[in-house]
């Protein structure tokens, strides 16, 4: 036949799907149903589950949300990035308590990630339905519980797991002897909303009706045992994971060299957020990102630096901000969908982020790719591992800086690496490799 469009291939059709069927499940916290701010939430997904598999990318917590002060000139907005810039830290556990996240400051990372690679049309669209984002530094409002209201309107969130080891391009299987756990503890009302002059108390932010609402697919018994034959009696996820470091850097310092403790076999890239040290509630605090007047940053592992010539910054970020699409694979797809210069805030030297305005709040952000091979997606659909071993390494970040701060700022360190997850199908029981 002469080569035609596939337009025209009338005989290629879809083959059906094999035996299976999808199941949509709702998982209550295992530690209660009314929570508030700095509290913690735990979920523990159940386990053995004959030829089930956890379709996480369509899964998502769910959960209302209300300012219960009592007052109604106490109110209180979201971040940019809507209630998951409420959580501090997400930690996972699998087999037994093996940890395979644990990542503090998580709320940084997501609110960085957020700015980066979402448009505005979503931001104040479907993420301003789903968990109260905004096309703005300053998200949803809180509703304020008034006597005069009667008991006030609760807001509903909706959000996936993005950013831990969970979201990957497979199914997760749930056939293991022993439960998945995630932990979700929640910030301060100070650092992860926005509000007024008076601050109100984390005890006044209630959260309750709290579910994990989880999509699995079950498998016929032929095609589970065609599929656990052809994995060889192991299911292997190669996971992207997250790990973070804090460091301080005090008021007129002109340089700062921190030692992270990365320690991995494949360190994928590098992100940093430098943020003001002291947590003002009527300020953004989570979105607030200073350039800090950064004139130099490397990395240095087991004494070899990275990149091989310094990344620079003369003020206006452009070179900051290119590598840092390089680590996104988007540097030459400019249909790139960002928000990462709201109110011209990406390269803004010491924002104090007051009252969430957008042209008194930074979005600066470090992204170093160090994989010596790029290939999104890979030849094959799926990605190579090809990070940095940092195993048995010391790993430090260096800074310096043309003019010292007025006041101190913290940098949060994070680590983007690769973990390999197992299930022996004979014993069922997980095995983590970082």
């Amino acid at each position: 036949m002469a080569a035609t469009t596939q337009k025209l291939n009338y005989a290629s059709a879809p083959p059906r799907a094999t035996s299976s069927r999808a199941l949509r499940n709702e998982v209550i916290p295992s530690n209660g149903n009314s929570f508030t701010l700095n509290n913690t939430i735990i979920f523990d997904l159940p386990a053995n589950l004959n030829n089930t598999f956890w379709d996480v990318q369509s899964s998502y917590i769910s959960l209302d949300i209300i300012n219960n002060n009592l007052t109604a000139a106490n109110s209180a907005n979201f971040e940019g990035g809507g209630f998951p810039s409420c959580i501090k830290r997400i930690a996972i556990e699998i087999g037994g308590g093996q940890t395979l996240m644990s990542c503090d400051n998580w709320n940084a990372l997501y609110q960085a990630m957020f700015d980066l690679d979402t448009a505005g049309q979503f931001r104040s669209n479907a993420g301003k339905v789903l968990f109260g984002s905004a096309d703005a530094v300053k998200g949803g409002a809180l509703a304020t519980n008034t006597v005069a209201q009667g008991g006030g309107t609760k807001v509903k969130v909706c959000f996936p797991l993005v950013l831990t080891p969970l979201m990957n391009s497979k199914y997760w299987p749930l056939m293991s002897r022993e439960r998945i756990r995630i932990r979700i503890e929640l910030d301060t009302a100070v650092r992860s909303l926005i509000g007024g002059a008076a601050v109100v108390a984390d005890s006044d932010i209630v959260i309750d009706n709290v579910k994990l609402v989880q999509y699995n697919l079950e498998l016929g018994s032929s095609v589970m045992a065609q599929v656990a034959e052809s994995s060889g009696g192991t299911f292997k996820i190669a996971c992207p994971n997250y790990q973070s470091h804090q460091a301080t850097l005090a008021a007129g310092a002109s340089s700062l060299s921190a030692t992270l403790g990365f320690s991995m076999s494949s360190l994928n890239r590098v992100i940093v957020c430098q943020q003001l040290q002291t947590a003002v509630f009527s300020a953004s605090v989570i979105g607030n990102r200073s350039q800090a007047d950064l004139e130099r940053f490397s990395l240095s592992v087991g004494g070899v630096k990275y990149p091989q010539i310094d990344l620079k910054d003369d003020g206006g970020g452009a070179e900051i901000l290119a590598e840092a699409l390089v680590s996104q694979n988007s540097l030459t797809s400019w249909g790139h969908q960002s928000s990462i210069d709201i109110g011209g805030g990406f390269a803004f030297n010491e924002p104090t982020g007051a009252g969430g305005a957008d042209n008194a709040t930074g979005h600066y952000l470090i992204d170093l790719n160090l994989e010596s091979q790029r290939i999104a997606g890979g030849e094959a659909g799926m990605g190579l591992v090809s990070g940095l071993n940092t195993v048995g390494q010391t790993v430090q970040a260096q800074f310096d800086y043309s003019n010292g701060l007025t006041v101190p700022h913290i940098l949060n360190i994070f680590a983007e690496h690769t973990v390999l997850c197992m299930l022996d199908l004979n014993s069922l029981t997980w095995s983590i490799a970082v």
